[in-house]
């Protein structure tokens, strides 16, 4: 079997660790396993950790050769290995995607909330049962709630209320069929346009880029038959999708007129409903 790297972190009982302790640990896991890119500090509750790679043939190979590891480098300080409180063991990957989360999870307050679920703020003050699974803090301002958790709520629980349905808006097809588009391309659907409408909107943009689920960089497209300015600034003031220019770090050589659009999960809903409408408020 083949070695495969792990990240261990190995915890001892032993809080406020000097600066000179840390150092003096830190050099004798570099003398003995210089490959290991090891790091030290505290943990959450002020203990002493040591994180460090290790390559094993599997999980439990790994966590128990990192303990020995930690226990014979700690032993060089008068450290004894019955200190050991925990240990954690994660593939390299896993630590990967773990550093690139978001320390803090999307929040949304009302407004933010509204936007999600497609109804005013007043009605949201109404759904606060249902959201209150979501709730992470109520402020003087109004709840906060987990972003994602208003999403599921949005995407489920909502679409089957009572008086949560989807009524005619009136939208133009050009209008239709550019929300149907950037859908399908926001979330990877397959596209073949097949009406003149969906056929003006496929020359009108093109999707240079997917950045996430339901969010596009899109290059205008100048010179046909529909007025995609016209069309977006419909959809956005519907609330079915959010359009801005690229930020300059995002900005592409020779596409000036870029916009990154998102579909919100309002549109993502009437899209697929294949009809132009809104939430009843």
């Amino acid at each position: 079997m083949t070695d495969s790297p792990y990240s261990v972190c190995v915890e001892f009982a032993v809080p406020d660790v000097p600066e000179d302790l840390y150092e003096a640990l830190l050099d004798t896991l570099l003398e003995r396993h210089p490959d290991s890119g090891p790091a030290l500090g505290p943990a959450g509750n002020g203990n002493l950790s040591m994180r460090f790679f290790v390559d094993a043939g599997s999980i439990v190979d790994a966590v128990n050769c990192g303990i020995e590891y930690a226990q014979a480098a700690a032993l060089t300080q008068g450290i004894t290995p019955d200190t050991v409180v925990g240990a954690e063991v994660v593939t390299e990957a896993e630590l990967d995607r773990r550093n690139a989360a978001p320390a803090v999870p999307e929040l949304a307050g009302v407004t933010e909330a509204a936007e999600i679920v497609g109804v005013t703020k007043q009605r949201i003050s109404d759904l606060s049962a249902p959201l209150s699974k979501y709730l992470v803090q109520e402020l003087s301002a109004g709840p906060v709630y987990l972003a994602d958790g208003v999403r599921t709520y949005a995407a489920t629980e909502h679409n089957a209320t009572r008086g949560a349905r989807i009524s005619d808006l009136g939208l133009s097809p050009a209008e239709r069929a550019v929300l149907k588009l950037l859908h399908a391309m926001g979330d990877n659907l397959p596209w073949s346009p097949g009406t003149p409408a969906e056929h003006s909107a496929d020359r009108a943009l093109h999707v240079e880029e997917i950045l996430g689920k339901g969010r596009v960089r899109v290059h205008p497209r100048h010179g046909g038959d529909l007025d995609l300015e016209a069309v977006l600034g419909q959809l956005a003031e519907h609330r079915l999708l959010k359009a801005r220019k690229p930020y300059r770090a995002e900005r592409l050589e020779g596409h000036d007129t870029d916009l990154v659009v998102t579909v919100t999960d309002k549109g993502r809903r009437h899209a697929e409903a294949g009809a132009a409408g809104s939430d009843a408020d």
